[in-house]
C-alpha cells in the first residue's frame, strides 16, 4: 500500500477494527482506481477524484456516501480537502412526480376533434371511424402502441352488455382488458363497414395493418387539432392517463394486470400523487370549517 496511506491509517483512530477494515478497503480500491487511470496518487487533484466517483456510479448510494466520508478524512489528513471542493456528496436521486398525462378535459377535446375530423376531405375522411375506434382503444385500454397495432379482429369479444379486448403484451404474455361502452360501440361501428377479411382490427387506406408510425402521425395531427403544445400528445400519454384515472378505482394487483406489468412496483407510480396533488391535499389538511 501507498506510504501516504499506510501513514494516514497508523495515525487515524478507529473505533473498530470492522471501521478499520472499511478504510483500508476504500482507500486501497481508490488508489488502484487512481493508478489504472494513469495518475499518482501523490499528485492528487480533483479530476482524479473525480474520476474515481464516475468509476463508482454504479454502486449503491450508501456505498458511495461512506466512500466519500472516508475519502474526505484522507485528503483533509493531508491537507488536501480543498481538492473535493467541487465534488458534491453522493445523494439519492429524486424522481420527478410530474405526470405525462392529460386531464379528463383534454381527454373530451381529444374526443370532440377526432369526430370533427371525419368531416374532412380527401383520404382523411376515408379511414374516420377508424381512427375514432383506434383514438378510443387507447383512451379506455392504456394500450402499448405495439400492442394496438398487432390486435386482431379475433382478439374482440363485443356483446350488446359487456366486451373484452385480448391483448398480447411483452413477451407474448396475454392479458384480458374490459372494453366499456364507449369503447364497443366505436368499435362496432368501424368493423360494420369493414368489407375486407384481413385479421387486423386496425388497417390503412391501403389494406394493410397500420403501423406505429401511422398511429404517431394519426396523433400528432390530433395534437395540432386541439392545440396541445407540439409532442403533447402520443400514445404512451393516452396509456398513462389510463392508468391514472382507472389507478383511482380499482386496487394495484388489478391496476397491474391491467398495465401488463410483471412487477406491482413498476404500476405503483400511478398510485403514487404528483406534487400539485401533495400541495391540494396539505392545503385543505387544516382548513377551517
Amino acid at each position: 500500500m501507498n506510504p501516504i496511506i499506510i501513514q494516514f491509517m497508523e495515525n487515524k483512530k478507529f473505533e473498530s477494527q470492522a471501521t478499520f477494515r472499511t478504510f483500508q478497503y476504500t482507500l486501497h480500491n481508490f488508489l488502484n482506481i487512481v493508478e489504472d487511470g494513469g495518475r499518482d496518487i501523490n499528485r492528487l487533484t480533483e479530476y482524479d477524484i473525480r474520476y474515481y466517483f464516475q468509476k463508482r456510479e454504479d454502486k449503491k448510494i450508501a456505498t458511495r456516501q461512506k466512500e466519500y466520508s472516508i475519502i474526505s478524512s484522507f485528503l483533509k489528513y493531508h491537507n488536501w480537502q480543498d481538492r473535493m471542493n467541487g465534488i458534491e456528496y453522493p445523494e439519492e436521486k429524486i424522481v420527478s412526480m410530474e405526470r405525462k398525462s392529460v386531464d379528463s378535459v383534454d381527454i373530451a377535446k381529444i374526443k370532440r376533434e377526432i369526430e370533427k375530423m371525419n368531416q374532412l376531405n380527401g383520404e382523411w375522411k376515408k379511414g374516420g371511424k377508424m381512427r375514432v375506434a383506434l383514438i378510443y382503444t387507447l383512451i379506455y385500454t392504456g394500450l402499448r402502441v405495439s400492442e394496438l397495432v398487432n390486435l386482431n379482429k379475433s382478439h374482440i369479444d363485443i356483446r350488446e352488455r359487456t366486451g373484452t379486448i385480448q391483448v398480447s403484451g411483452k413477451g407474448n404474455k396475454a392479458r384480458t382488458v374490459p372494453a366499456p361502452k364507449e369503447l364497443r360501440r366505436k368499435l362496432t361501428e368501424y368493423m360494420s363497414e369493414r368489407e375486407d377479411n384481413h385479421p387486423a382490427v386496425f388497417i390503412s387506406n391501403r389494406g394493410d395493418r397500420i403501423s406505429v408510425r401511422n398511429v404517431q402521425d394519426i396523433l400528432a395531427r390530433l395534437n395540432d387539432r386541439c392545440g396541445f403544445k407540439k409532442g403533447t400528445l402520443h400514445p404512451h400519454v393516452l396509456r398513462h392517463t389510463f392508468l391514472y384515472q382507472t389507478a383511482e378505482h380499482v386496487p394495484l394487483t388489478t391496476l397491474t394486470q391491467l398495465a401488463g406489468h410483471d412487477d406491482p412496483k413498476t404500476t405503483m407510480i400511478y398510485t403514487t400523487p404528483n406534487l400539485q396533488e401533495v400541495e391540494n391535499r396539505l392545503d385543505s389538511l387544516y382548513e377551517e370549517d
